[in-house]
This record gives structure tokens, sequence and C-alpha cells, in this order.
């Protein structure tokens, strides 16, 4: 939309779109949202209309879901409305608020494309030494098997080769489960569950990590000032971040930014990694293609199960006075407001046929359908413009790393039916609402 065509619409304030809330005050519509985030948003847009402001929990969130709605929500500046700011809303209710202070490593820092090149033979060196555990056949759980592994790739990388020996993983592995950050918007109703706790088990955990590292870092010799040593990875640059700091300090320092990096680079790795395997494994003519080499295939797959399977609630706080436009008029949003869209409403309904998984719908990254859309942006898998995820290759490359050495050394039986994704969810990729148990055995050919 240009500026003059803009120009011509009303401009109304927020509280004249249609206003959705209950009967409960400050509970507001709350409750039927968290109940099911994604029908909720279907029903009020059928009800309402793409643009509708919604109360409940003492939040405003003005939504959008029509073309020029949702562009124009990509589009804001950060300074007027923060996407970050509204992430860090949401993460703050599971996360110790001690672990956002200070920080001097940030995952955006993790992926450039020299960096990624390097990651590629820490991904493989952490698959081979998960899968060499799983012994000659069993049973794995298909999430919990990926999230294992996937914290194992990701602290092969930026945690310290010393972080994924077997007398620490274990222990890595459960503090960091507890830690999860994605927990408060996986499971947004344990909210008040840890916030009557005062997040003494999020707060145990940290304390956990923060020794482990203080082990590790004791057995480490120095490292140079601009992050060269002897980890073919991330870790010496956190170390030399915190170059300037000693005894506790730098200890806590070098620990909570790993943390912070693995747990913004991990919490939706592991799902889609789980999903792009459910997926192959419920189309066999599909998995025997992959199995027989084919790659780009794999990746297809693995963007295509993000694309179906994406939970992910955009927010962005307004921080400034500012206007979103979409086709009916200018609304003048104010600070303390949110505005939100949803991925799995749009990204299911855009066009005929994207309720259903098919991969030829991507070339590597690129959404092929993008012409059939009213608006781009209806699409997401890691987001647009400024605030396109900068882990995606990273994540693409560990998907298939992972997923084609499991399928290589391995017969796979799916022991589950027809997995959906969990209804409760509002954000990030979704979890599994069952159990999606495999059965394997070693290859021998």
């Amino acid at each position: 939309m240009t500026a003059e065509s803009a120009a011509t619409k009303p401009v109304r304030s927020a509280s004249d779109a249609p206003r959705v809330s209950g009967a409960i005050p400050w509970v507001g519509a709350g409750l039927a949202l968290l109940q099911d985030p994604t029908a909720f948003f279907q029903r009020t847009r059928e009800r309402v209309g793409d643009t509708f402001l919604v109360e409940g929990f003492g939040y405003r969130l003005f939504c959008v879901f029509s073309p020029e709605g949702v562009k124009s929500l990509w589009a804001l500046p950060e300074a007027q409305a923060s996407k970050g700011v509204a992430d860090f809303g949401m993460l703050a209710h599971k996360v110790p608020a001690e672990l956002f202070a200070g920080r001097r490593t940030f995952p955006h820092m993790l992926f450039a494309r020299e960096d990624v090149e390097v990651y590629l033979e820490n991904l493989a060196a952490a698959v081979d030494l998960e899968l060499a555990s799983l012994g000659a056949s069993g049973e794995i759980e298909a999430f919990a098997h990926c999230r294992r592994l996937a914290h194992r790739m990701g602290l092969a990388s930026w945690g310290g080769r010393a972080a994924t020996a077997p007398a620490r993983i274990e222990r890595l592995i459960a503090a960091f489960d507890a830690l999860d950050s994605s927990e408060s918007f996986v499971h947004p109703e344990r909210a008040f569950r840890t916030w009557a706790t005062g997040k003494r088990r999020e707060k145990a955990a940290l304390a956990t990590i923060e020794s482990i590292y203080a082990e590790i870092l004791a057995e480490l010799p120095a490292v140079s000032p601009d992050g060269a040593g002897n980890e073919p990875g991330f870790f010496d640059r956190i170390r030399a971040a915190w170059q300037d700091e000693g005894g506790e300090a730098r200890v806590r320092g070098i620990a909570r930014d790993v943390v912070f990096v693995h747990m913004g680079s991990q919490s939706n790795l592991f799902a889609a990694m789980a999903w792009t395997l459910v997926h192959l494994l419920e189309r066999p003519a599909l998995l025997a293609a992959v199995r027989a080499g084919d790659d780009a295939l794999l990746e297809r797959c693995a963007h295509e199960s993000i694309r179906l399977r994406q939970r992910s609630i955009v927010l962005r706080r307004i921080l400034k006075p500012c206007e979103l436009v979409d086709e009916q008029a200018s609304y003048r949003l104010e600070p303390g407001l949110s505005l939100a869209t949803m991925m799995s409403v749009t990204n299911t309904t855009a066009a005929p046929g994207l309720d259903r998984f098919d991969p030829e719908n991507y070339r590597g990254p690129l959404f092929q359908r993008a012409r059939e859309l009213p608006g781009k942006e209806l699409v997401s898998t890691f987001g647009h413009g400024a605030h396109y995820c900068p882990a995606a290759r990273f994540s693409i490359s560990a998907i298939r790393i992972a997923t084609k050495a499991m399928l290589e050394r391995f017969e796979l039986e799916p022991r589950f039916r027809d997995p959906g994704p969990l209804r409760r969810q509002i954000g990030g990729v979704a979890r599994a609402d069952r159990p999606c148990r495999i059965r394997y055995s070693r290859r021998t050919e």
C-alpha cells in the first residue's frame, strides 16, 4: 500500500475496532484464548473480521489477519513496535529475571555464515554420540529423542566440548529442561504455578548450570582476547567476552551467556526436527527418496513441517504512538498496546491446500506459492524482513544432518497415528498432542 492510498483511509483509534472480551473483569477473553489459541483466533476472525481488539488477563491485543494488516505488522520499526520487548514479556513468566541482566553474547551473534560452517562438524559429531547410545534396537518417542539430540547439538557448538561429556551432559539436559523458556508459550496455563513458586525450580536449574560451568572453566586454559582457542565453535568467543572479569562474576557471566544463547536457539529446533521425522515416516515414498540421498527433498520437508506445524503468535509491544494500516482504515496504536497475529491461522488458510503437508511448496527456503497469496507475509516459517530468524540456516542444517543419520542407520517403524499440534500452545513450532513412539533397529547394510 502506498503512502498516498493510506492517507485516503479513515483514521481510527484502536478502540474503534471490534472488541472481544468476556463477562469477567480482567480475565476477559483470556480463558477462551488459552484453551485453543488457533481456534479462538479463527472463530473470532470469522465472526468480526480480520482486525479486532482482544482483552484478557490485563493484556490488550490489537489483532490483524488481513494481507495489508499483517504486512504492516511486520513492517513497523522496532523502535515503535518492539518484537523484542514483547518476546521478553512472554519469557519473563518462566525465566529468572537475573538471566537477562548483563548479557554480552546474544543468539543473533552465533549464526554468521562462517560460524555455521564450523558448527556442521560439531553437529555431526553430536549426532554420532547420541545415535550410538541407542544400541541395536528399541523404541523412542520422537519429540523426547529430538529434544535430547538438539541439546547435544547446540551445546557442542556454543557450550564447549566438555559440556557434552557423559559426566555432564545428562545433568545439563535435565537443568535446561527445567529452565525451558518455551514452557511459557507451549503451556501458558502453567504460568501461575511458576509465579506461585517464585520460579524456585528455574532458579535451582540455573544454579546447577552455573556450577557445572565452574567445573568446566577450571579445567580450561586461558583464551585469547579475540576468542581464538581450542574449541571448534562459539564457546571460546563467549569466554573471551568475559576476560575482563574474574572469579565468580566471570563464571556466572559465561554460564548465563551459554544459557541465554542455548535457550534462544533451541526452543523450537527439536520440535521442527521431530515433525520432519514424523511426516517422513507417514509417507514411505518420501522416506525412501530421502534415504536414497535426496538432501534437497529432506530440506523441503523440514521447511514444510515448520510451516504446517507453526504455532507462533507474533507479538509487537507498542512503545511509541504509531499507525497500522489495513484494507479499511489506518489505526492509531498507543503505548501499552500489543500488536498481534498468529501464524497458525494464516499459514494454513492463505491459499487452497495449505492445510496439507506438501514439500513441493518449497525450493530451498523459498515458498513457491507466494504469488498465489494476497500478501506474502501471510505464510511464514522463520519470520520476515528485519525479524527473519538468524538461526534459520543452522536449524535446517541440524534437521538435515540428524534426520539423514537416523534414516541411514536405522529401520524405523512408526507406532503412532495421526498426531496433531498441541491445542493450547500459543507460540513456536507445535509440540504433538500425543506421544509419537518409533520402534527402531540398526540397519546391517
